[in-house]
């Protein structure tokens, strides 16, 4: 015996009705560049202003 599958109705959300192949995600050098220099931007943020605190008087 098959078991029905229906096709037009809505999937709940967020299990899809269908199983599908994954993509795997894939990140070109251009955005792992940008992500390496937010990484470092941050990095050099939070010691800059606790200087400038310390360099303040706070």
């Amino acid at each position: 015996m098959k078991t029905y599958h229906p096709v037009d109705l809505p999937s709940k959300w967020p299990f899809s009705s269908r199983p599908g192949k994954k993509k795997s995600a894939s990140l070109s050098r251009g955005s792992m560049v940008a992500d390496i220099c937010l990484v470092a931007v941050w990095g050099a943020t939070i010691p800059g202003l606790m200087w400038l605190g310390a360099a303040g008087g706070f």
